[in-house]
C-alpha cells in the first residue's frame, strides 16, 4: 500500500524539532521536511524561487504540518508576544487552502500567541520543555489524518473535472439504463448492462491519441440512444457478450488535468520535469477516487466499473 506523502514546515531554527515529529510519523506516512539535506528532494530547490517551490510542494502532498515556535517578538496592543515566523503562518495558510482544514494541522507551542482568525484549525499546542509532550500531540495528529476520509472530494481541478464528467455523462446514462430496463440495440433488448470506465496508466500530452489506441485493441461498435432532458444523444462505444452489454466510455476530459496544472506550473510542463509528473499522476488518482466516491452517492457503483488500462 502507498503510504501518503506528508509535508512539515518549520523555521530553520526549529528543525531539530520538525525531525523528531518526522520519526513520530516515518511508519505511517512518507514524510518530507521542507529542508531536507539532499537537495534532490528538498522541497525548497536550489535556483528555484520560494513560491515556486511552494505551490509545487501543496500540489504534491496529501498532508501538511507546520510547526510554530517562539521565534520572533512582537508587540501586539502595547503588549509583548512571541510568534511564529511569518513564512510559517503563509505556509500554513497555503496549505490549508489547498487541501482543507482536516488534512492540516499546526504544531504549536503552548507560548505562542496566535490571533483569532487560527479559530475552526487544528492546533496541536506542545510544551517544549517536555519531550513527551511533543510526542503525544504528534500521535493526536497522526491519528486525525490516518482517520480523514481518503481523498474527500474538493476543488483541484481532477475533482471538479471527475464532477462534470459524472453529471454530464455517467449519471444521465445509469438513469437512462435503470429507467428503460436495458438497452434496445437493433431491435434486440439487453437487461443486463454494465458500463466499463477505461482511465489510462499515466496522461500524455495528447489523451485522444491514448483512448484510439485502446479502442484498436478492442472490438467494439457506437451505439447512439436519446435520454431525455440533454440537448444532445449519447454516444457509446459498446461490446456484447453473450446476453451482456457492455459499455465502455473513455473519458477525454482528463486531458483538462493537464491543462490546469500546465498554468499553475508552466516552467515544470514545458520540461516536464520529475514534479511535475508526480503532481500528475496524483490527480489523475484524485479523478478516480473523486469519481468512485460520486457513484456511490448516486448509487451506480454496481453499474459502473472503474478501472486503469496499463497499455495506455
Amino acid at each position: 500500500m502507498i503510504k501518503k506523502k506528508l509535508f512539515i514546515g518549520s523555521s530553520s531554527e526549529e528543525l531539530k524539532i520538525a525531525k523528531a515529529v518526522k520519526s513520530l510519523l516515518e511508519d505511517n506516512f512518507d514524510v518530507t521536511i521542507w529542508d531536507e539535506n539532499v537537495w534532490d528532494t528538498s522541497v525548497f530547490k536550489l535556483n528555484q524561487n520560494f513560491l515556486s517551490n511552494l505551490l509545487k510542494a501543496s500540489l504534491q502532498f496529501d498532508f501538511g504540518i507546520l510547526i510554530g515556535t517562539t521565534d520572533d517578538k512582537v508587540v501586539v496592543r502595547e503588549k509583548e508576544v512571541l510568534q511564529p515566523r511569518d513564512n510559517v503562518i503563509f505556509e500554513l495558510g497555503l496549505f490549508t487552502g489547498r487541501l482543507g482544514t482536516s488534512k492540516c494541522a499546526f504544531l504549536i507551542d503552548k507560548q505562542v500567541k496566535l490571533p483569532s482568525d487560527f479559530n475552526g484549525l487544528t492546533l496541536a499546542r506542545f510544551d517544549n520543555a517536555d519531550p513527551s509532550s511533543l510526542i503525544n500531540e504528534t500521535r493526536k495528529i497522526r491519528d486525525m489524518f490516518l482517520a480523514t476520509d481518503d481523498d474527500d472530494i474538493n476543488f483541484f481541478p481532477s475533482a471538479t473535472l471527475a464532477a462534470v464528467y459524472y453529471e454530464n455523462f455517467i449519471k444521465p446514462t445509469c438513469r437512462y439504463l435503470i429507467e428503460n430496463g436495458g438497452l434496445e440495440i437493433e431491435g434486440c433488448k439487453y437487461k443486463n448492462c454494465n458500463i466499463n470506465i477505461i482511465i489510462p496508466n499515466t496522461i500524455n500530452s495528447d489523451v485522444n491519441l491514448q483512448f484510439q489506441k485502446i479502442k484498436k485493441n478492442l472490438n467494439t461498435k457506437d451505439i447512439t440512444f436519446n435520454c431525455s432532458g440533454r440537448p444532445r444523444n449519447i454516444t457509446i462505444d459498446a461490446q456484447i457478450k453473450e446476453n451482456t452489454l457492455d459499455i465502455l466510455d473513455f473519458p477525454t476530459v482528463i486531458s483538462g488535468i493537464n491543462h490546469a496544472i500546465s498554468n499553475l506550473l508552466p516552467q515544470d510542463f514545458n520540461k516536464f520535469t520529475p514534479d511535475y509528473t508526480i503532481i500528475l499522476n496524483r490527480e489523475l488518482r484524485r479523478f478516480i477516487t473523486t469519481l468512485k466516491k460520486l457513484l456511490i452517492r448516486g448509487g451506480f457503483d454496481e453499474m459502473v466499473l472503474v478501472r486503469k488500462d496499463l497499455e495506455a
